[in-house]
């Protein structure tokens, strides 16, 4: 049976989150591209119109980054998969760190664009933690061009996330120094000594050890 490998990026994010990835020879790697978002569209639709997205046939496996991962969690709800590989995210309510708490409740999430979407490149950088130029790079390029109206359902999604629903077979790779999801709340099955969350880029090497024992 042929294997197949679906990588999807975080918010806001691309395909360029995953080049310094490896994976075994035997899989063909995908990249499944993010959606327009309907209006006040579903989670759950909006995860059935990714899925369609996945048209190999064979075993497929799917890597999410941060928010993809949740999107990834989401689709293995409504189609077979052999296994979800999650890096830098959360995988179920009980992991949601705290502060999305205060989000919520001070609707944070709802303050004017200029407020959300102006100066953030510093904020972002530290919960972020970029730590070589390529990824600071990145993350400049990906503030700049970002649409402002799926980022503000996808933060609505990300704060409001609910999940109980864990795959049988499933990798959580998460760095101890990732501040936007801190480790203190999950409970990861491999854990990377001062993975920051953008750790993707930062220490792929140890990823890539990961992998290679898990796929």
């Amino acid at each position: 049976m042929s294997k197949h490998i679906y990588l999807i990026s975080g918010m806001g994010a691309d395909e360029r989150m995953f080049r310094h990835l490896r994976f075994p020879d035997e899989y063909t790697v995908h990249y499944l591209p993010w959606l327009d978002p309907q209006p006040n569209e579903p989670y759950a639709d909006y995860a059935a119109r990714m899925a369609r997205g996945i048209t190999a046939e064979g075993e497929i496996t799917l890597l999410g980054l941060s928010f993809g991962g949740m999107l990834s969690l989401e689709i293995a709800k409504q189609r077979p998969i052999a296994k979800n590989i999650l890096i830098s995210t959360i995988k179920h309510t009980r992991e949601r760190p705290a502060y999305f708490n205060w989000v919520r409740r001070l609707k944070l999430n709802h303050l004017p664009d200029q407020l959300i979407f102006g100066k953030r490149y510093l904020i972002v950088k530290h919960y972020m933690g970029p730590q070589t130029p390529e990824a600071a790079q990145l993350l400049r390029e990906y503030l700049k061009k970002q649409d402002q109206h799926y980022m503000r359902w996808a933060i609505n999604v990300v704060i409001n996330w609910e999940n109980e629903f864990i795959p049988n077979h499933l990798v959580h790779i998460q760095g101890d120094s990732d501040l936007t999801f801190p480790l203190k709340t999950i409970q990861p099955t491999h854990v990377i000594k001062g993975g920051t969350h953008c750790m993707i880029m930062n220490q792929s090497a140890e990823i890539n050890r990961i992998l290679s024992g898990e796929l």
